[in-house]
């Protein structure tokens, strides 16, 4: 389903009987918590049982058969409540956990008004609300060794660059004096819609910067340094696009680093 048309004006995704909304800039915080049950990588568990579960088995498993007790249904159930604006039924934490349930053949499925959801569902839901949101969904198709090559090539990357995790707080600010927007617009934001400015925002400032120090006559610059501020943001290019370009000078550099010491 090319759901394109409802991304670009943050219309609601109509799915069955029901419509799924953006979040908005105001939930982001708890929808970061709630999102993590849409990513969880359940076939790096060296289980076979496990493995041969869909995701939707799984989050019914780790929340209520695991000796660890995740509480991904609760989660699920509150991302809903956040992403499903219509259904009031939500609004009543006690009964809508009720909704979640095991059929006669023991696979699990959820209601939502009189329908019933399920597996294939809850991975069509998923790819909505990850797209809505520009949430980074596992890929399959990277091991999970090499995802967690990658996550420390782009942590090194972060401590080389001096760059520190700024509070979400500052980026609703930043926004907001750079644009003059006031904060109960940017609140209203969608995520996506939020994420996007930010980035735009920064790309916009870095070309500023290097367009004018090229112009000053005192700064030579390579020219394919400046890349409109409009040119792509790298969308698509997967999770690891920032990193894995250059994961092969990031480790003569590291190479180099561990030789000095």
């Amino acid at each position: 389903m090319d759901i394109t048309y409802y991304l670009t004006y943050d219309l609601p995704v109509p799915y069955r009987n029901i419509k799924i909304y953006p979040a908005t800039a105001k939930d982001y915080l708890l929808f970061n918590v709630y999102s993590s049950c849409l990513t969880i990588d359940k076939n790096s568990i060296p289980d076979i049982k496990i493995i041969s579960m869909s995701n939707l088995e799984y989050i019914y498993y780790a929340t209520n058969d695991n000796p660890d007790k995740t509480p991904y249904i609760l989660w699920l159930d509150r991302l809903l409540d956040i992403c499903l604006k219509d259904e009031e039924s939500f609004r009543d934490i006690e009964k809508s956990i009720n909704r979640y349930e095991y059929d006669k053949k023991g696979k699990p499925f959820f209601t939502i008004g009189n329908e019933e959801y399920r597996s294939k569902d809850f991975e069509e839901i998923k790819q909505i609300i990850a797209q809505q949101n520009l949430v980074d969904l596992i890929d399959e198709n990277i091991s999970k060794e090499v995802r967690d090559s990658l996550e420390k090539a782009r942590e090194y990357k972060r401590k080389m660059s001096g760059e520190k995790v700024v509070p979400f707080e500052d980026y609703i600010v930043s926004l907001a004096i750079s644009t003059g927007w006031s904060i109960d617009y940017i609140h209203s934001m969608s995520i996506r819609k939020f994420l996007k400015s930010i980035r735009r925002m920064d790309n916009l400032i870095h070309y500023k910067i290097l367009l004018g120090a090229s112009m000053s006559g005192f700064v030579e610059l390579d020219k394919s340094m400046i890349k409109h501020w409009l040119g792509s943001l790298g969308e698509g290019e997967g999770s690891y696009s920032d990193v894995s370009v250059d994961l092969d000078e990031l480790q003569n550099k590291i190479s180099f680093e561990s030789a000095k010491k």
